[in-house]
């Protein structure tokens, strides 16, 4: 498992390079976020994701539903990063499958 630590600024997540850590940038539309990760499996690849503060965002593009914790924050489904990792964002923790 993956600690997924939250950084304030995008600029400092991609400097410090830390697995798995992450940091979520509001979209104009009230409780949707977009996630910049770093990919769990160490690889280095930014990943993005669109979640939603307590639902899963409809439209064409894939999303994810969140539970609104910067310090825990669990995702639904689970997210595949693709060539480079498949797993679960749970109560903090990247959990490979």
């Amino acid at each position: 498992m993956v600690r997924a630590i939250q950084f304030i600024d995008l600029t400092d997540m991609r400097r410090m390079r830390i697995a798995g850590s992450f940091h979520l940038r509001a979209r104009e539309q009230a409780g949707l976020f977009e996630m910049h990760y770093l990919c769990p499996c160490g690889c280095g690849h930014e990943g993005r994701l669109l979640i939603g503060n307590g639902h899963k965002p409809g439209g064409k593009r894939a999303s994810w539903k969140w539970n609104g914790s910067k310090t825990e924050p669990t995702l639904l489904p689970s997210v595949h990063h693709q060539g480079h990792w498949h797993g679960w964002l749970t109560d903090g923790y990247w959990e490979t499958v």
